[in-house]
């Protein structure tokens, strides 16, 4: 299923450049290196921005993040940007204000623009989910705040 939803995402991300090229490219996450966003969270950017060459777009976004066990992304919402996770392992919670989602491996969770969120893994396991985000995300479209009240830090 991973596969699967992987090929989808990839397909309808890279539309842009793929017709640029007039060709698909296929992107194997295991042959691209983690980078660290802060301790205990990293990412893998499979196409954006900052994806590799032949998978960048201003399309759309898609990373690979693993968070580790009681890890917590920054408080933050997006300017502009609609952003998805779906969630592939592990247990934790998406803040959506000073409210707590659960989630579980198959759960999708929607983030229209302008809400502030956090994501954050179980103490007792790892998380890794897909963050897809249309447009791609930028630098300057993602505002950091201060955790909500009554959210934790």
């Amino acid at each position: 299923m991973k596969k699967a939803l992987l090929k989808v995402l990839l397909g309808l991300s890279v539309i842009g450049t793929a017709q640029a090229a007039d060709t698909a490219k296929v992107i194997s996450p295991a042959d691209l290196p983690f980078v660290t966003v802060s301790p205990g969270i990293r990412l893998k950017e499979l196409t954006g921005r900052a994806a590799p060459m032949e998978a960048r777009s201003a399309l759309g976004s898609v990373a690979l993040f693993e968070l580790d066990p009681g890890h917590a992304s920054a408080w933050s919402h997006n300017k502009v940007g609609e952003e998805s996770f779906f969630i592939l392992t592990g247990h934790g919670e998406v803040w959506t204000g000073s409210t707590p989602h659960a989630v579980g491996p198959g759960d999708y969770i929607l983030v229209p623009p302008s809400v502030v969120r956090s994501i954050r893994a179980s103490k007792g396991e790892t998380l890794t989910f897909y963050a897809i985000t249309t447009p791609a995300w930028s630098k300057d479209d993602d505002v950091l705040v201060n955790a909500p009240a009554g959210a934790p830090k």
